[in-house]
């Protein structure tokens, strides 16, 4: 039990001690106002305040934590103890507000203030103080609470922390499960139209071939994606789009018997949840109506969600969210960048800003995409499995949870696709070797 002392405990600092103590260190702690009964308390003595404690570790609060409000700030950045910190203090045991700083990453609470957003309104990783800092990276939260786990330890012998070990979970999004199969007669009939007008003759090849047999549909790669996760003893969390057709939004129909079955299987192999399509983000009644379409199928629940796009806008989607039974999101990371958009590894509870309190909104960040590494950021197979290695690496150092998003087009192995199922088996193996490693080291 790590004790806490401050005169005023806000929303902000109940979130944010409970976010370093109990979601990272997976330690309980009890929180104080009285300064008496905090000094006669047992154990770790953690004294949040400007005043003066004995036989405690102080931190200054910086005062973010204490106000209700937003308003634009401008963070220091500086080196401590080997790493980057932020919001700095005096006259304290640590020279920055490890409070303040990881409530400001982990609420996301920049990307609720007005600026630039891409074309699909979506806040980029160049403005955020992360990468603008090139610390897109680094899960700086989970650093800081590990460095501070130990001199929690120096200070207090006989105590210490439940250290987390690190775990990886898969996950697909499906936006279009097949190609050319299971697309209904005024598709089957139309399409090949298109391809022909169009001088598509390639495509249009291949779609014969598919319709004959003669060749698998090349995003029909299921098998291949649950036989190697299976094999290093994975199970995936697979996203579905139930929208109705749309620009952005190609699903297929929710009443095909193909599409409920392929649903039906990945549910087998693994946990399944919404992907709600682009326009659900203007209208909450379509995130509803698709919601519902995937509980019929399933005839379950639905408490899982990726924002199609990754379209997250602050606190708008996680609300919706929430109003519509949704537990667990993962659409926490940057499609132009990999890494940790909200500087940590670990799944963490939604802070609404503006409400200014916590919710039950669990959010799952995700370090890397297979579009984002090919098409964002130009890089080859080889390449691309350097980086996942680098990222896997950074959250296995932290005791994190890596998680990765790929699609079933992804693994066609055709086209500028040729190499990456390669990238996908590496990915694989190299979580199975950093989870098998901890287990040797523990046994």
């Amino acid at each position: 039990m790590i004790n806490v002392f401050n005169q005023n405990i806000t929303p902000r600092i109940d979130y944010a001690l409970r976010l370093i103590f109990e979601t990272i260190l997976k330690s309980k702690v009890s929180l104080f106002d009285n300064s008496e009964r905090f000094a006669q308390s047992a154990g770790p003595k953690i004294n949040y305040s400007e005043i003066n404690i004995p036989n405690s570790i102080k931190i200054k609060p910086h005062g973010l934590l204490n106000e209700s409000h937003l308003q634009h700030q401008n963070p220091t950045f500086f080196e401590w103890n080997e790493t980057t910190v932020i919001f700095p203090v005096d006259e304290s045991d640590l020279p920055f507000d490890i409070f303040t700083a990881s409530f400001y990453l982990a609420s996301r609470y920049e990307e609720y203030l007005p600026g630039k957003r891409d074309s699909h309104q979506r806040f980029m990783p160049r403005y955020s103080i992360a990468g603008q800092n090139m610390l897109l990276e680094k899960p700086l939260i989970n650093i800081w609470a590990l460095k501070f786990a130990n001199i929690i330890e120096e200070k207090f012998p006989g105590f210490s922390f439940q250290r987390s070990t690190f775990r990886y979970q898969p996950s697909f999004d499906i936006d279009n499960a097949w190609a050319f199969q299971h697309k209904g007669f005024a598709k089957l009939f139309l399409s090949p139209f298109k391809d022909l007008v169009k001088g598509n003759f390639k495509t249009l090849a291949l779609r014969f071939k598919v319709f004959w047999h003669l060749k698998p549909d090349p995003y029909n790669n299921y098998e291949f994606m649950l036989s190697t996760l299976k094999q290093f003893h994975f199970r995936p969390i697979t996203f579905f789009l139930m929208s109705s057709s749309g620009k952005r939004d190609r699903a297929i129909s929710h009443r095909n018997i193909f599409f409920r079955n392929l649903i039906l299987q990945m549910a087998k192999a693994g946990k399944i949840g919404i992907h709600p399509s682009y326009r659900s983000n203007k209208n909450n009644k379509h995130l509803s109506k698709e919601i519902n379409r995937l509980e019929n199928i399933t005839h379950k629940k639905v408490k899982r969600s990726r924002q199609h796009y990754l379209k997250l806008s602050f606190p708008k989607t996680y609300r919706a969210l929430i109003e519509n039974g949704i537990k667990a999101d993962y659409s926490m990371g940057y499609a132009s960048r990999p890494g940790f958009r909200a500087s940590i590894a670990t799944p963490f509870y939604f802070f609404d800003i503006i409400e200014n309190q916590a919710t039950n909104l669990k959010i799952y960040p995700f370090q890397v995409m297979d579009v984002t590494l090919l098409n964002y950021r130009h890089m080859n197979p080889a390449d691309a499995i350097k980086k996942i290695n680098q990222l896997m690496t950074e959250t296995a150092k932290v005791g994190g949870t890596f998680i990765s998003l790929w699609h079933n087009e992804t693994l066609s192995e055709t086209g500028r696709w040729r190499g990456w199922r390669n990238v996908y088996n590496e990915m694989t193996r190299m979580a199975a070797e950093l989870r098998d490693g901890q287990k040797n080291i523990t046994s």
